[in-house]
């Protein structure tokens, strides 16, 4: 008896192939993340076989997920992370504007992610709640509002995120409209050194959140009195760097300057508002992270992931087809 006379004689029980059929789709599709397409009046035949070479296809893909984690498991180190999850507000580090993975030590509580010589980088803000919140940043050191020495205090300038916000810091704050953005440069000639603010949170990056401390209600006079007198003010401007300086540093290697900083980058436009926010006297959450270049994270025992596109094109990996991006 051939295919074709094994066919035809299932087409006298189509219902019970179908239901037959529903069953093996459903316990297949429970092993699948993603939804299968399968024709259910389709030949039996086609359908079988791409159930079969759909489950070798999650099984070899669990084989070789398994062994890249066992991998990173040797090496100390995760990259797979990209958001630090506050109590009050979600954070992630944009670098060339993707979000950098972000990597652990064990012992303690802070993120590492990896620093590369002349590229920008931005801090971005989710507020998880329903109610404002107050982030207080520095980098540094230094608050980014006022680019003034810090010690995470309510009292000090900081962004006030709506419920549900989002919001990405991308430099200091130089004035109620403009920005000069974050970039990766060697830590003699970061923002904090430049302005002889040097201190001990060079390379370290701080997220402190507050919970407002209970709705006000004032007169007009006051408010802009008490606005004007928490306003934020404009961070120092430091001298451009000559043509000579910027040779220097186009010549520099992150090996022959294994400390970064955060450097004075380019000016931008990005305008805030003022708002009245008054904090609670103690943060609520502090998110910490630390950036080194690739040699200082190997230092520390984190060997980030690199992308080896050659082994991406060996493996020819199928998966369905995608939307284009442009």
């Amino acid at each position: 008896m051939n295919t074709l006379t094994l066919l035809r004689y299932g087409r006298g029980h189509r219902m019970w192939w179908r239901a037959q059929m529903h069953r093996v789709i459903q316990k297949i599709l429970q092993l699948v993340s993603t939804p299968v397409p399968v024709r259910v009046r389709a030949s039996r035949m086609p359908v079988l076989i791409t159930m079969i070479a759909l489950a070798l296809g999650v099984g070899s893909n669990a084989f070789a997920q398994s062994w890249n984690d066992s991998y990173r498991w040797r090496q100390g180190s995760w990259g797979d992370n990209t958001t630090i999850d506050g109590q009050l507000a979600d954070v992630q580090v944009l670098v060339g504007g993707g979000a950098a993975p972000l990597y652990s030590r064990a012992g303690n509580d802070r993120s590492y992610f990896q620093a590369f010589e002349g590229r920008n980088y931005a801090i971005r803000l989710r507020n998880t709640t329903g109610e404002r919140v107050g982030v207080l940043i520095t980098v540094d050191g230094l608050n980014v509002v006022n680019g003034e020495r810090s010690n995470q205090s309510s009292s000090e300038p900081m962004y006030v995120l709506d419920p549900w916000e989002s919001a990405t810091i991308k430099g200091w704050r130089s004035s109620q409209s403009t920005i000069q953005k974050f970039v990766f440069v060697d830590e003699q000639r970061s923002y904090a050194n430049r302005t002889d603010q040097a201190n001990g949170d060079m390379g370290w990056i701080r997220v402190t959140t507050f919970r407002e401390y209970r709705p006000q209600v004032w007169r007009d006079d006051q408010l802009k009195e008490r606005a004007g007198a928490r306003a934020p003010q404009a961070a120092p401007s430091i001298p451009e760097l000559k043509g000579q300086d910027r040779r220097e540093m186009s010549r520099m290697s992150p090996e022959e300057n294994d400390n970064p900083g955060t450097g004075w980058g380019e000016k931008r436009y990005d305008p805030v508002r003022k708002v009245w926010f008054q904090p609670e006297r103690w943060a609520s959450d502090q998110m910490v992270l630390r950036y080194e270049y690739e040699s200082g994270l190997r230092a520390l025992g984190i060997f980030p992931n690199r992308r080896y596109r050659t082994w991406e094109r060996e493996r020819g990996e199928v998966g369905y087809a995608q939307p284009p991006r442009w």
